[in-house]
């Protein structure tokens, strides 16, 4: 009895709106035809029975087909092309007929109607997917319609998995923020001389108080003074960078996008130098393993408003982060730069804040108000030259 109430639950399901309508029109005309004797009614109640018996006919039959989707490239960066081929594959002996096919591709459906497929034959179908926006785009699952013309039943099959797509935001190359406090082996030299460090730089002549740990032995032997080594202080940077997913903080949702591709270009210059990289968005901490990995992540950071603006940034940058040397935050026109300078030094005392204000309106430069350097980015082009001068 539960089988049985089981597949009546499943046939109801594939009646559509439509469907139920006829039947319903096909009960009443059926009534009213043999209560009054009226033929015309009784006509309407065939009818409606007719139809419903040819798509339940249509509806009703087994099916085994397996799909494929390959997308390539499976990351490209917005305004980059991306297609994908889908094969469906008839694996029983007979043939399939009156099938339609749709996939998701992101919040699109693609739709494709095969007359009939033969057993053990396969079809091929080519789609574009749409890359002008930064976004995770996922095509399938591959689903099978089957169905009468008018639409009466509807009956619905899901074929293989799910395939995602990365579009990536756009980035520029950035000059080398290097200006590190953390002092490390692979470091970068600085031109401050340090009395004791691993990059040499010269001998000079022993004063009263040097380490007598740096005599250099052999040169004193030969000049007949005491002579010390000289060091060049070595830094490795630690770069965080704090982006503003509040809303709120921006003009509009491309101001956003602008602010995302100022934070991801900030991040991937941090890798490409080496250096140790802390990123959030909003209270959120992600993981930059790599450059893809990274880049895929920007992929899926989406504005909420309301919440997770540079507040929420810098106080998780403030746990996670706090010996970093360099504070790059990414925030939008609609927050003033009083209150952007006021969070800035709350990350550290230390640390060389770096603020990228996404602002179409804005006109290409920078200014330094106190310890905090702010550069106007009204399109991604001028971030380079605005941190190239800010940072020399």
């Amino acid at each position: 009895m539960k089988r049985l109430l089981a597949t009546l639950k499943i046939g109801a399901s594939m009646v559509t709106v439509l469907g139920w309508t006829v039947g319903a029109l096909g009960v009443v005309a059926w009534v009213a035809g043999f209560v009054w004797g009226w033929q015309e009614m009784m006509v309407i109640a065939g009818g409606s029975l007719l139809l419903g018996a040819i798509a339940v006919a249509l509806t009703l039959g087994r099916l085994d087909l397996s799909s494929t989707i390959e997308v390539s490239p499976s990351r490209v960066v917005v305004g980059e092309r991306a297609a994908g081929a889908l094969t469906v594959t008839n694996k029983r002996s007979r043939t399939a007929r009156g099938l339609r096919v749709e996939m998701p591709v992101g919040k699109a459906i693609a739709a494709y109607s095969l007359a009939s497929l033969k057993g053990g034959d396969a079809t091929d179908e080519l789609f574009i997917v749409p890359t002008n926006r930064r976004a995770v785009i996922s095509v399938g699952p591959v689903a099978t319609v089957k169905g009468d013309p008018l639409g009466l039943m509807r009956r619905t099959e899901t074929w293989g998995g799910v395939e995602e797509i990365y579009v990536h935001p756009k980035t520029v190359p950035l000059s080398t923020m290097a200006a590190g406090l953390i002092r490390d082996m692979e470091g970068q030299a600085t031109p401050q001389l340090s009395p004791s460090d691993v990059a040499f730089h010269t001998l000079r002549e022993y004063v009263a108080g040097d380490d007598r740990r740096h005599i250099h032995w052999k040169s004193s032997a030969k000049i007949g003074n005491l002579m010390v080594r000289q060091y060049v202080d070595t830094r490795r940077s630690h770069v965080a960078v704090l982006l503003s997913i509040d809303l709120d903080d921006y003009a509009d949702a491309d101001e956003f996008e602008l602010g995302v591709s100022c934070a991801a270009s900030a991040a991937m210059q941090a890798l490409r130098d080496e250096q140790t990289l802390s990123l959030f968005a909003g209270g959120r901490q992600l993981v930059a393993e790599n450059p893809k990995r990274m880049l895929d992540r920007f992929s899926a950071i989406e504005a909420t408003r309301g919440a997770g603006g540079l507040d929420h940034a810098l106080t998780a940058a403030r746990t996670l982060a706090a010996d970093a040397s360099v504070a790059v935050l990414c925030v939008g026109s609609a927050v003033p730069i009083a209150n952007v300078r006021r969070s800035a030094t709350r990350m550290s005392l230390d640390a060389t804040g770096i603020v990228l204000r996404a602002d179409f309106e804005a006109k290409p430069g920078y200014q330094v108000i106190g310890t905090t350097k702010f550069v106007n980015v009204p399109a991604l082009d001028a971030l380079g030259r605005g941190v190239a001068a800010v940072i020399s």
